[in-house]
């Protein structure tokens, strides 16, 4: 008698539970696989407290600081990872090359590896906290008359040209980092380290945007970015905070949208695979098939597609074209028009990729994605702001 296929329940957001992903792993595994898609700030809660509710979770490194005290997930034994060594420097040393900048903020390599006491460090150790896999380097899209300038800073988010047409992200550990690069870049506000804020820096932060909300220049404060790129499409918004997954949707609707490269540099953002603390025997042996699969080449490809990068790119140059690889990698021109996950056009021929190429695009990085020692009481004001 043939034992049942085992299933695996994924955990995350739209950003990576894709569709031709779930598709082709289950085919190449033998195996169910569920996505389990929400919003990042509900993933997260589930990830925290509900560990018995998935199996895997695909979400961000940064989340990482909330669930690992929760002990809703389990280490990952690096021996069973068989491409570990492919993976790059920027998850396991925080940065590309030793000149580059080391960003502050949930910088990936703080959060990666188990050490001796339990905690999270940056020694390397033999297990890790999460499987690093997506990242990229993320700032804010425009949609502006041919007639209008280039928005180069992040202090175009509070330019009174645009008032009453902006968009922000809604949760707090990343729109309030968008929101700290603009103030800093308006000259409004100094942060010592825009990755952690203080109480103090928090109140200043959130009473300068209390101030621009309430004199109507925000437009919305988006949750998903099917919601992001809804406010551009509709022209209800023409400058929103954005993730390059929410870009390519634009470029797919034919939304004739741009990201921004900003002089101040990127936010930056890692996403990884964690194991749930309740996964055992046959399923637990699944996910790490799972985990091994992303390393393989074909999800990095269709996250290449969908604006991402991954964590070993070697793996994914067999799978793409030599003009995808160009462009979404190297940073040139596109040599022919280049296509989303689901065929759709996204890029036309003699088009460059925003900010170059991968090594210029993330060694830019001036802050990640972060939880901040704060994060409790930034919550609390974000609320403020929200419903002020």
């Amino acid at each position: 008698m043939h034992a049942s296929p085992v299933r695996l329940r994924v955990l995350g957001t739209s950003v990576s539970l894709l569709e031709p992903i779930r598709e082709r792993a289950a085919a190449d595994l033998g195996i169910e696989l569920e996505y389990i898609i929400h919003d990042g700030t509900t993933a997260q809660r589930i990830a925290a407290l509900e560990p018995e509710a998935f199996d895997i979770y695909d979400q961000w490194f940064h989340n990482v600081d909330l669930i690992w005290p929760t002990r809703s997930i389990q280490p990952i034994e690096l021996a069973r990872i068989e491409r570990w060594d492919e993976v790059n420097a920027l998850p396991k040393d925080g940065r590309l090359s030793a000149e580059a900048p080391r960003a502050p903020g949930g910088n990936p390599a703080d959060r990666l590896y188990v050490q001796h006491n339990g905690e999270l460090g940056a020694n390397e150790a033999s297990q890790i906290s999460m499987l690093p896999t997506v990242h990229n380097a993320d700032s804010f899209a425009y949609l502006l008359p041919r007639d209008q300038l280039e928005p180069l800073s992040w202090a175009a988010l509070l330019d009174s040209a645009n008032a009453g047409a902006i968009a922000l992200q809604s949760d707090a550990a990343i729109g309030a980092l968008d929101a700290v690069l603009a103030v800093q870049a308006a000259g409004l506000c100094a942060f010592d380290d825009p990755g952690n804020l203080t109480v103090e820096e928090i109140d200043e932060l959130v009473e300068q945007l209390i101030r621009f909300k309430r004199a109507g220049h925000f437009q919305r404060f988006w949750a998903t970015e099917a919601e992001a790129a809804e406010l551009l499409t509709s022209g209800a918004a023409n400058i929103a905070s954005m993730w390059w997954q929410g870009f390519v949707r634009l470029r797919r609707a034919g939304v004739p949208v741009r990201m921004a490269t900003p002089r101040e540099g990127y936010r930056g953002w890692y996403g990884g695979l964690a194991l749930s603390r309740c996964l055992e025997g046959r399923a637990l042996d699944a996910a790490y098939e799972y985990l091994n699969w992303w390393l393989c080449g074909y999800a990095g490809a269709v996250m290449a597609r969908n604006g991402a990068y991954m964590s070993n790119p070697a793996s994914v140059r067999p799978f793409l074209s030599e003009a995808e690889w160009a462009y979404w990698y190297e940073g040139k021109p596109a040599s022919e028009d280049l296509v989303d996950p689901y065929g759709e056009r996204i890029v036309r021929e003699g088009e460059s990729h925003e900010g170059g190429g991968y090594e210029r695009r993330m060694s830019r990085v001036i802050v990640w994605d972060s939880v901040m020692d704060e994060h409790n009481y930034l919550v609390r004001r974000w609320a403020d702001l929200l419903k002020s």
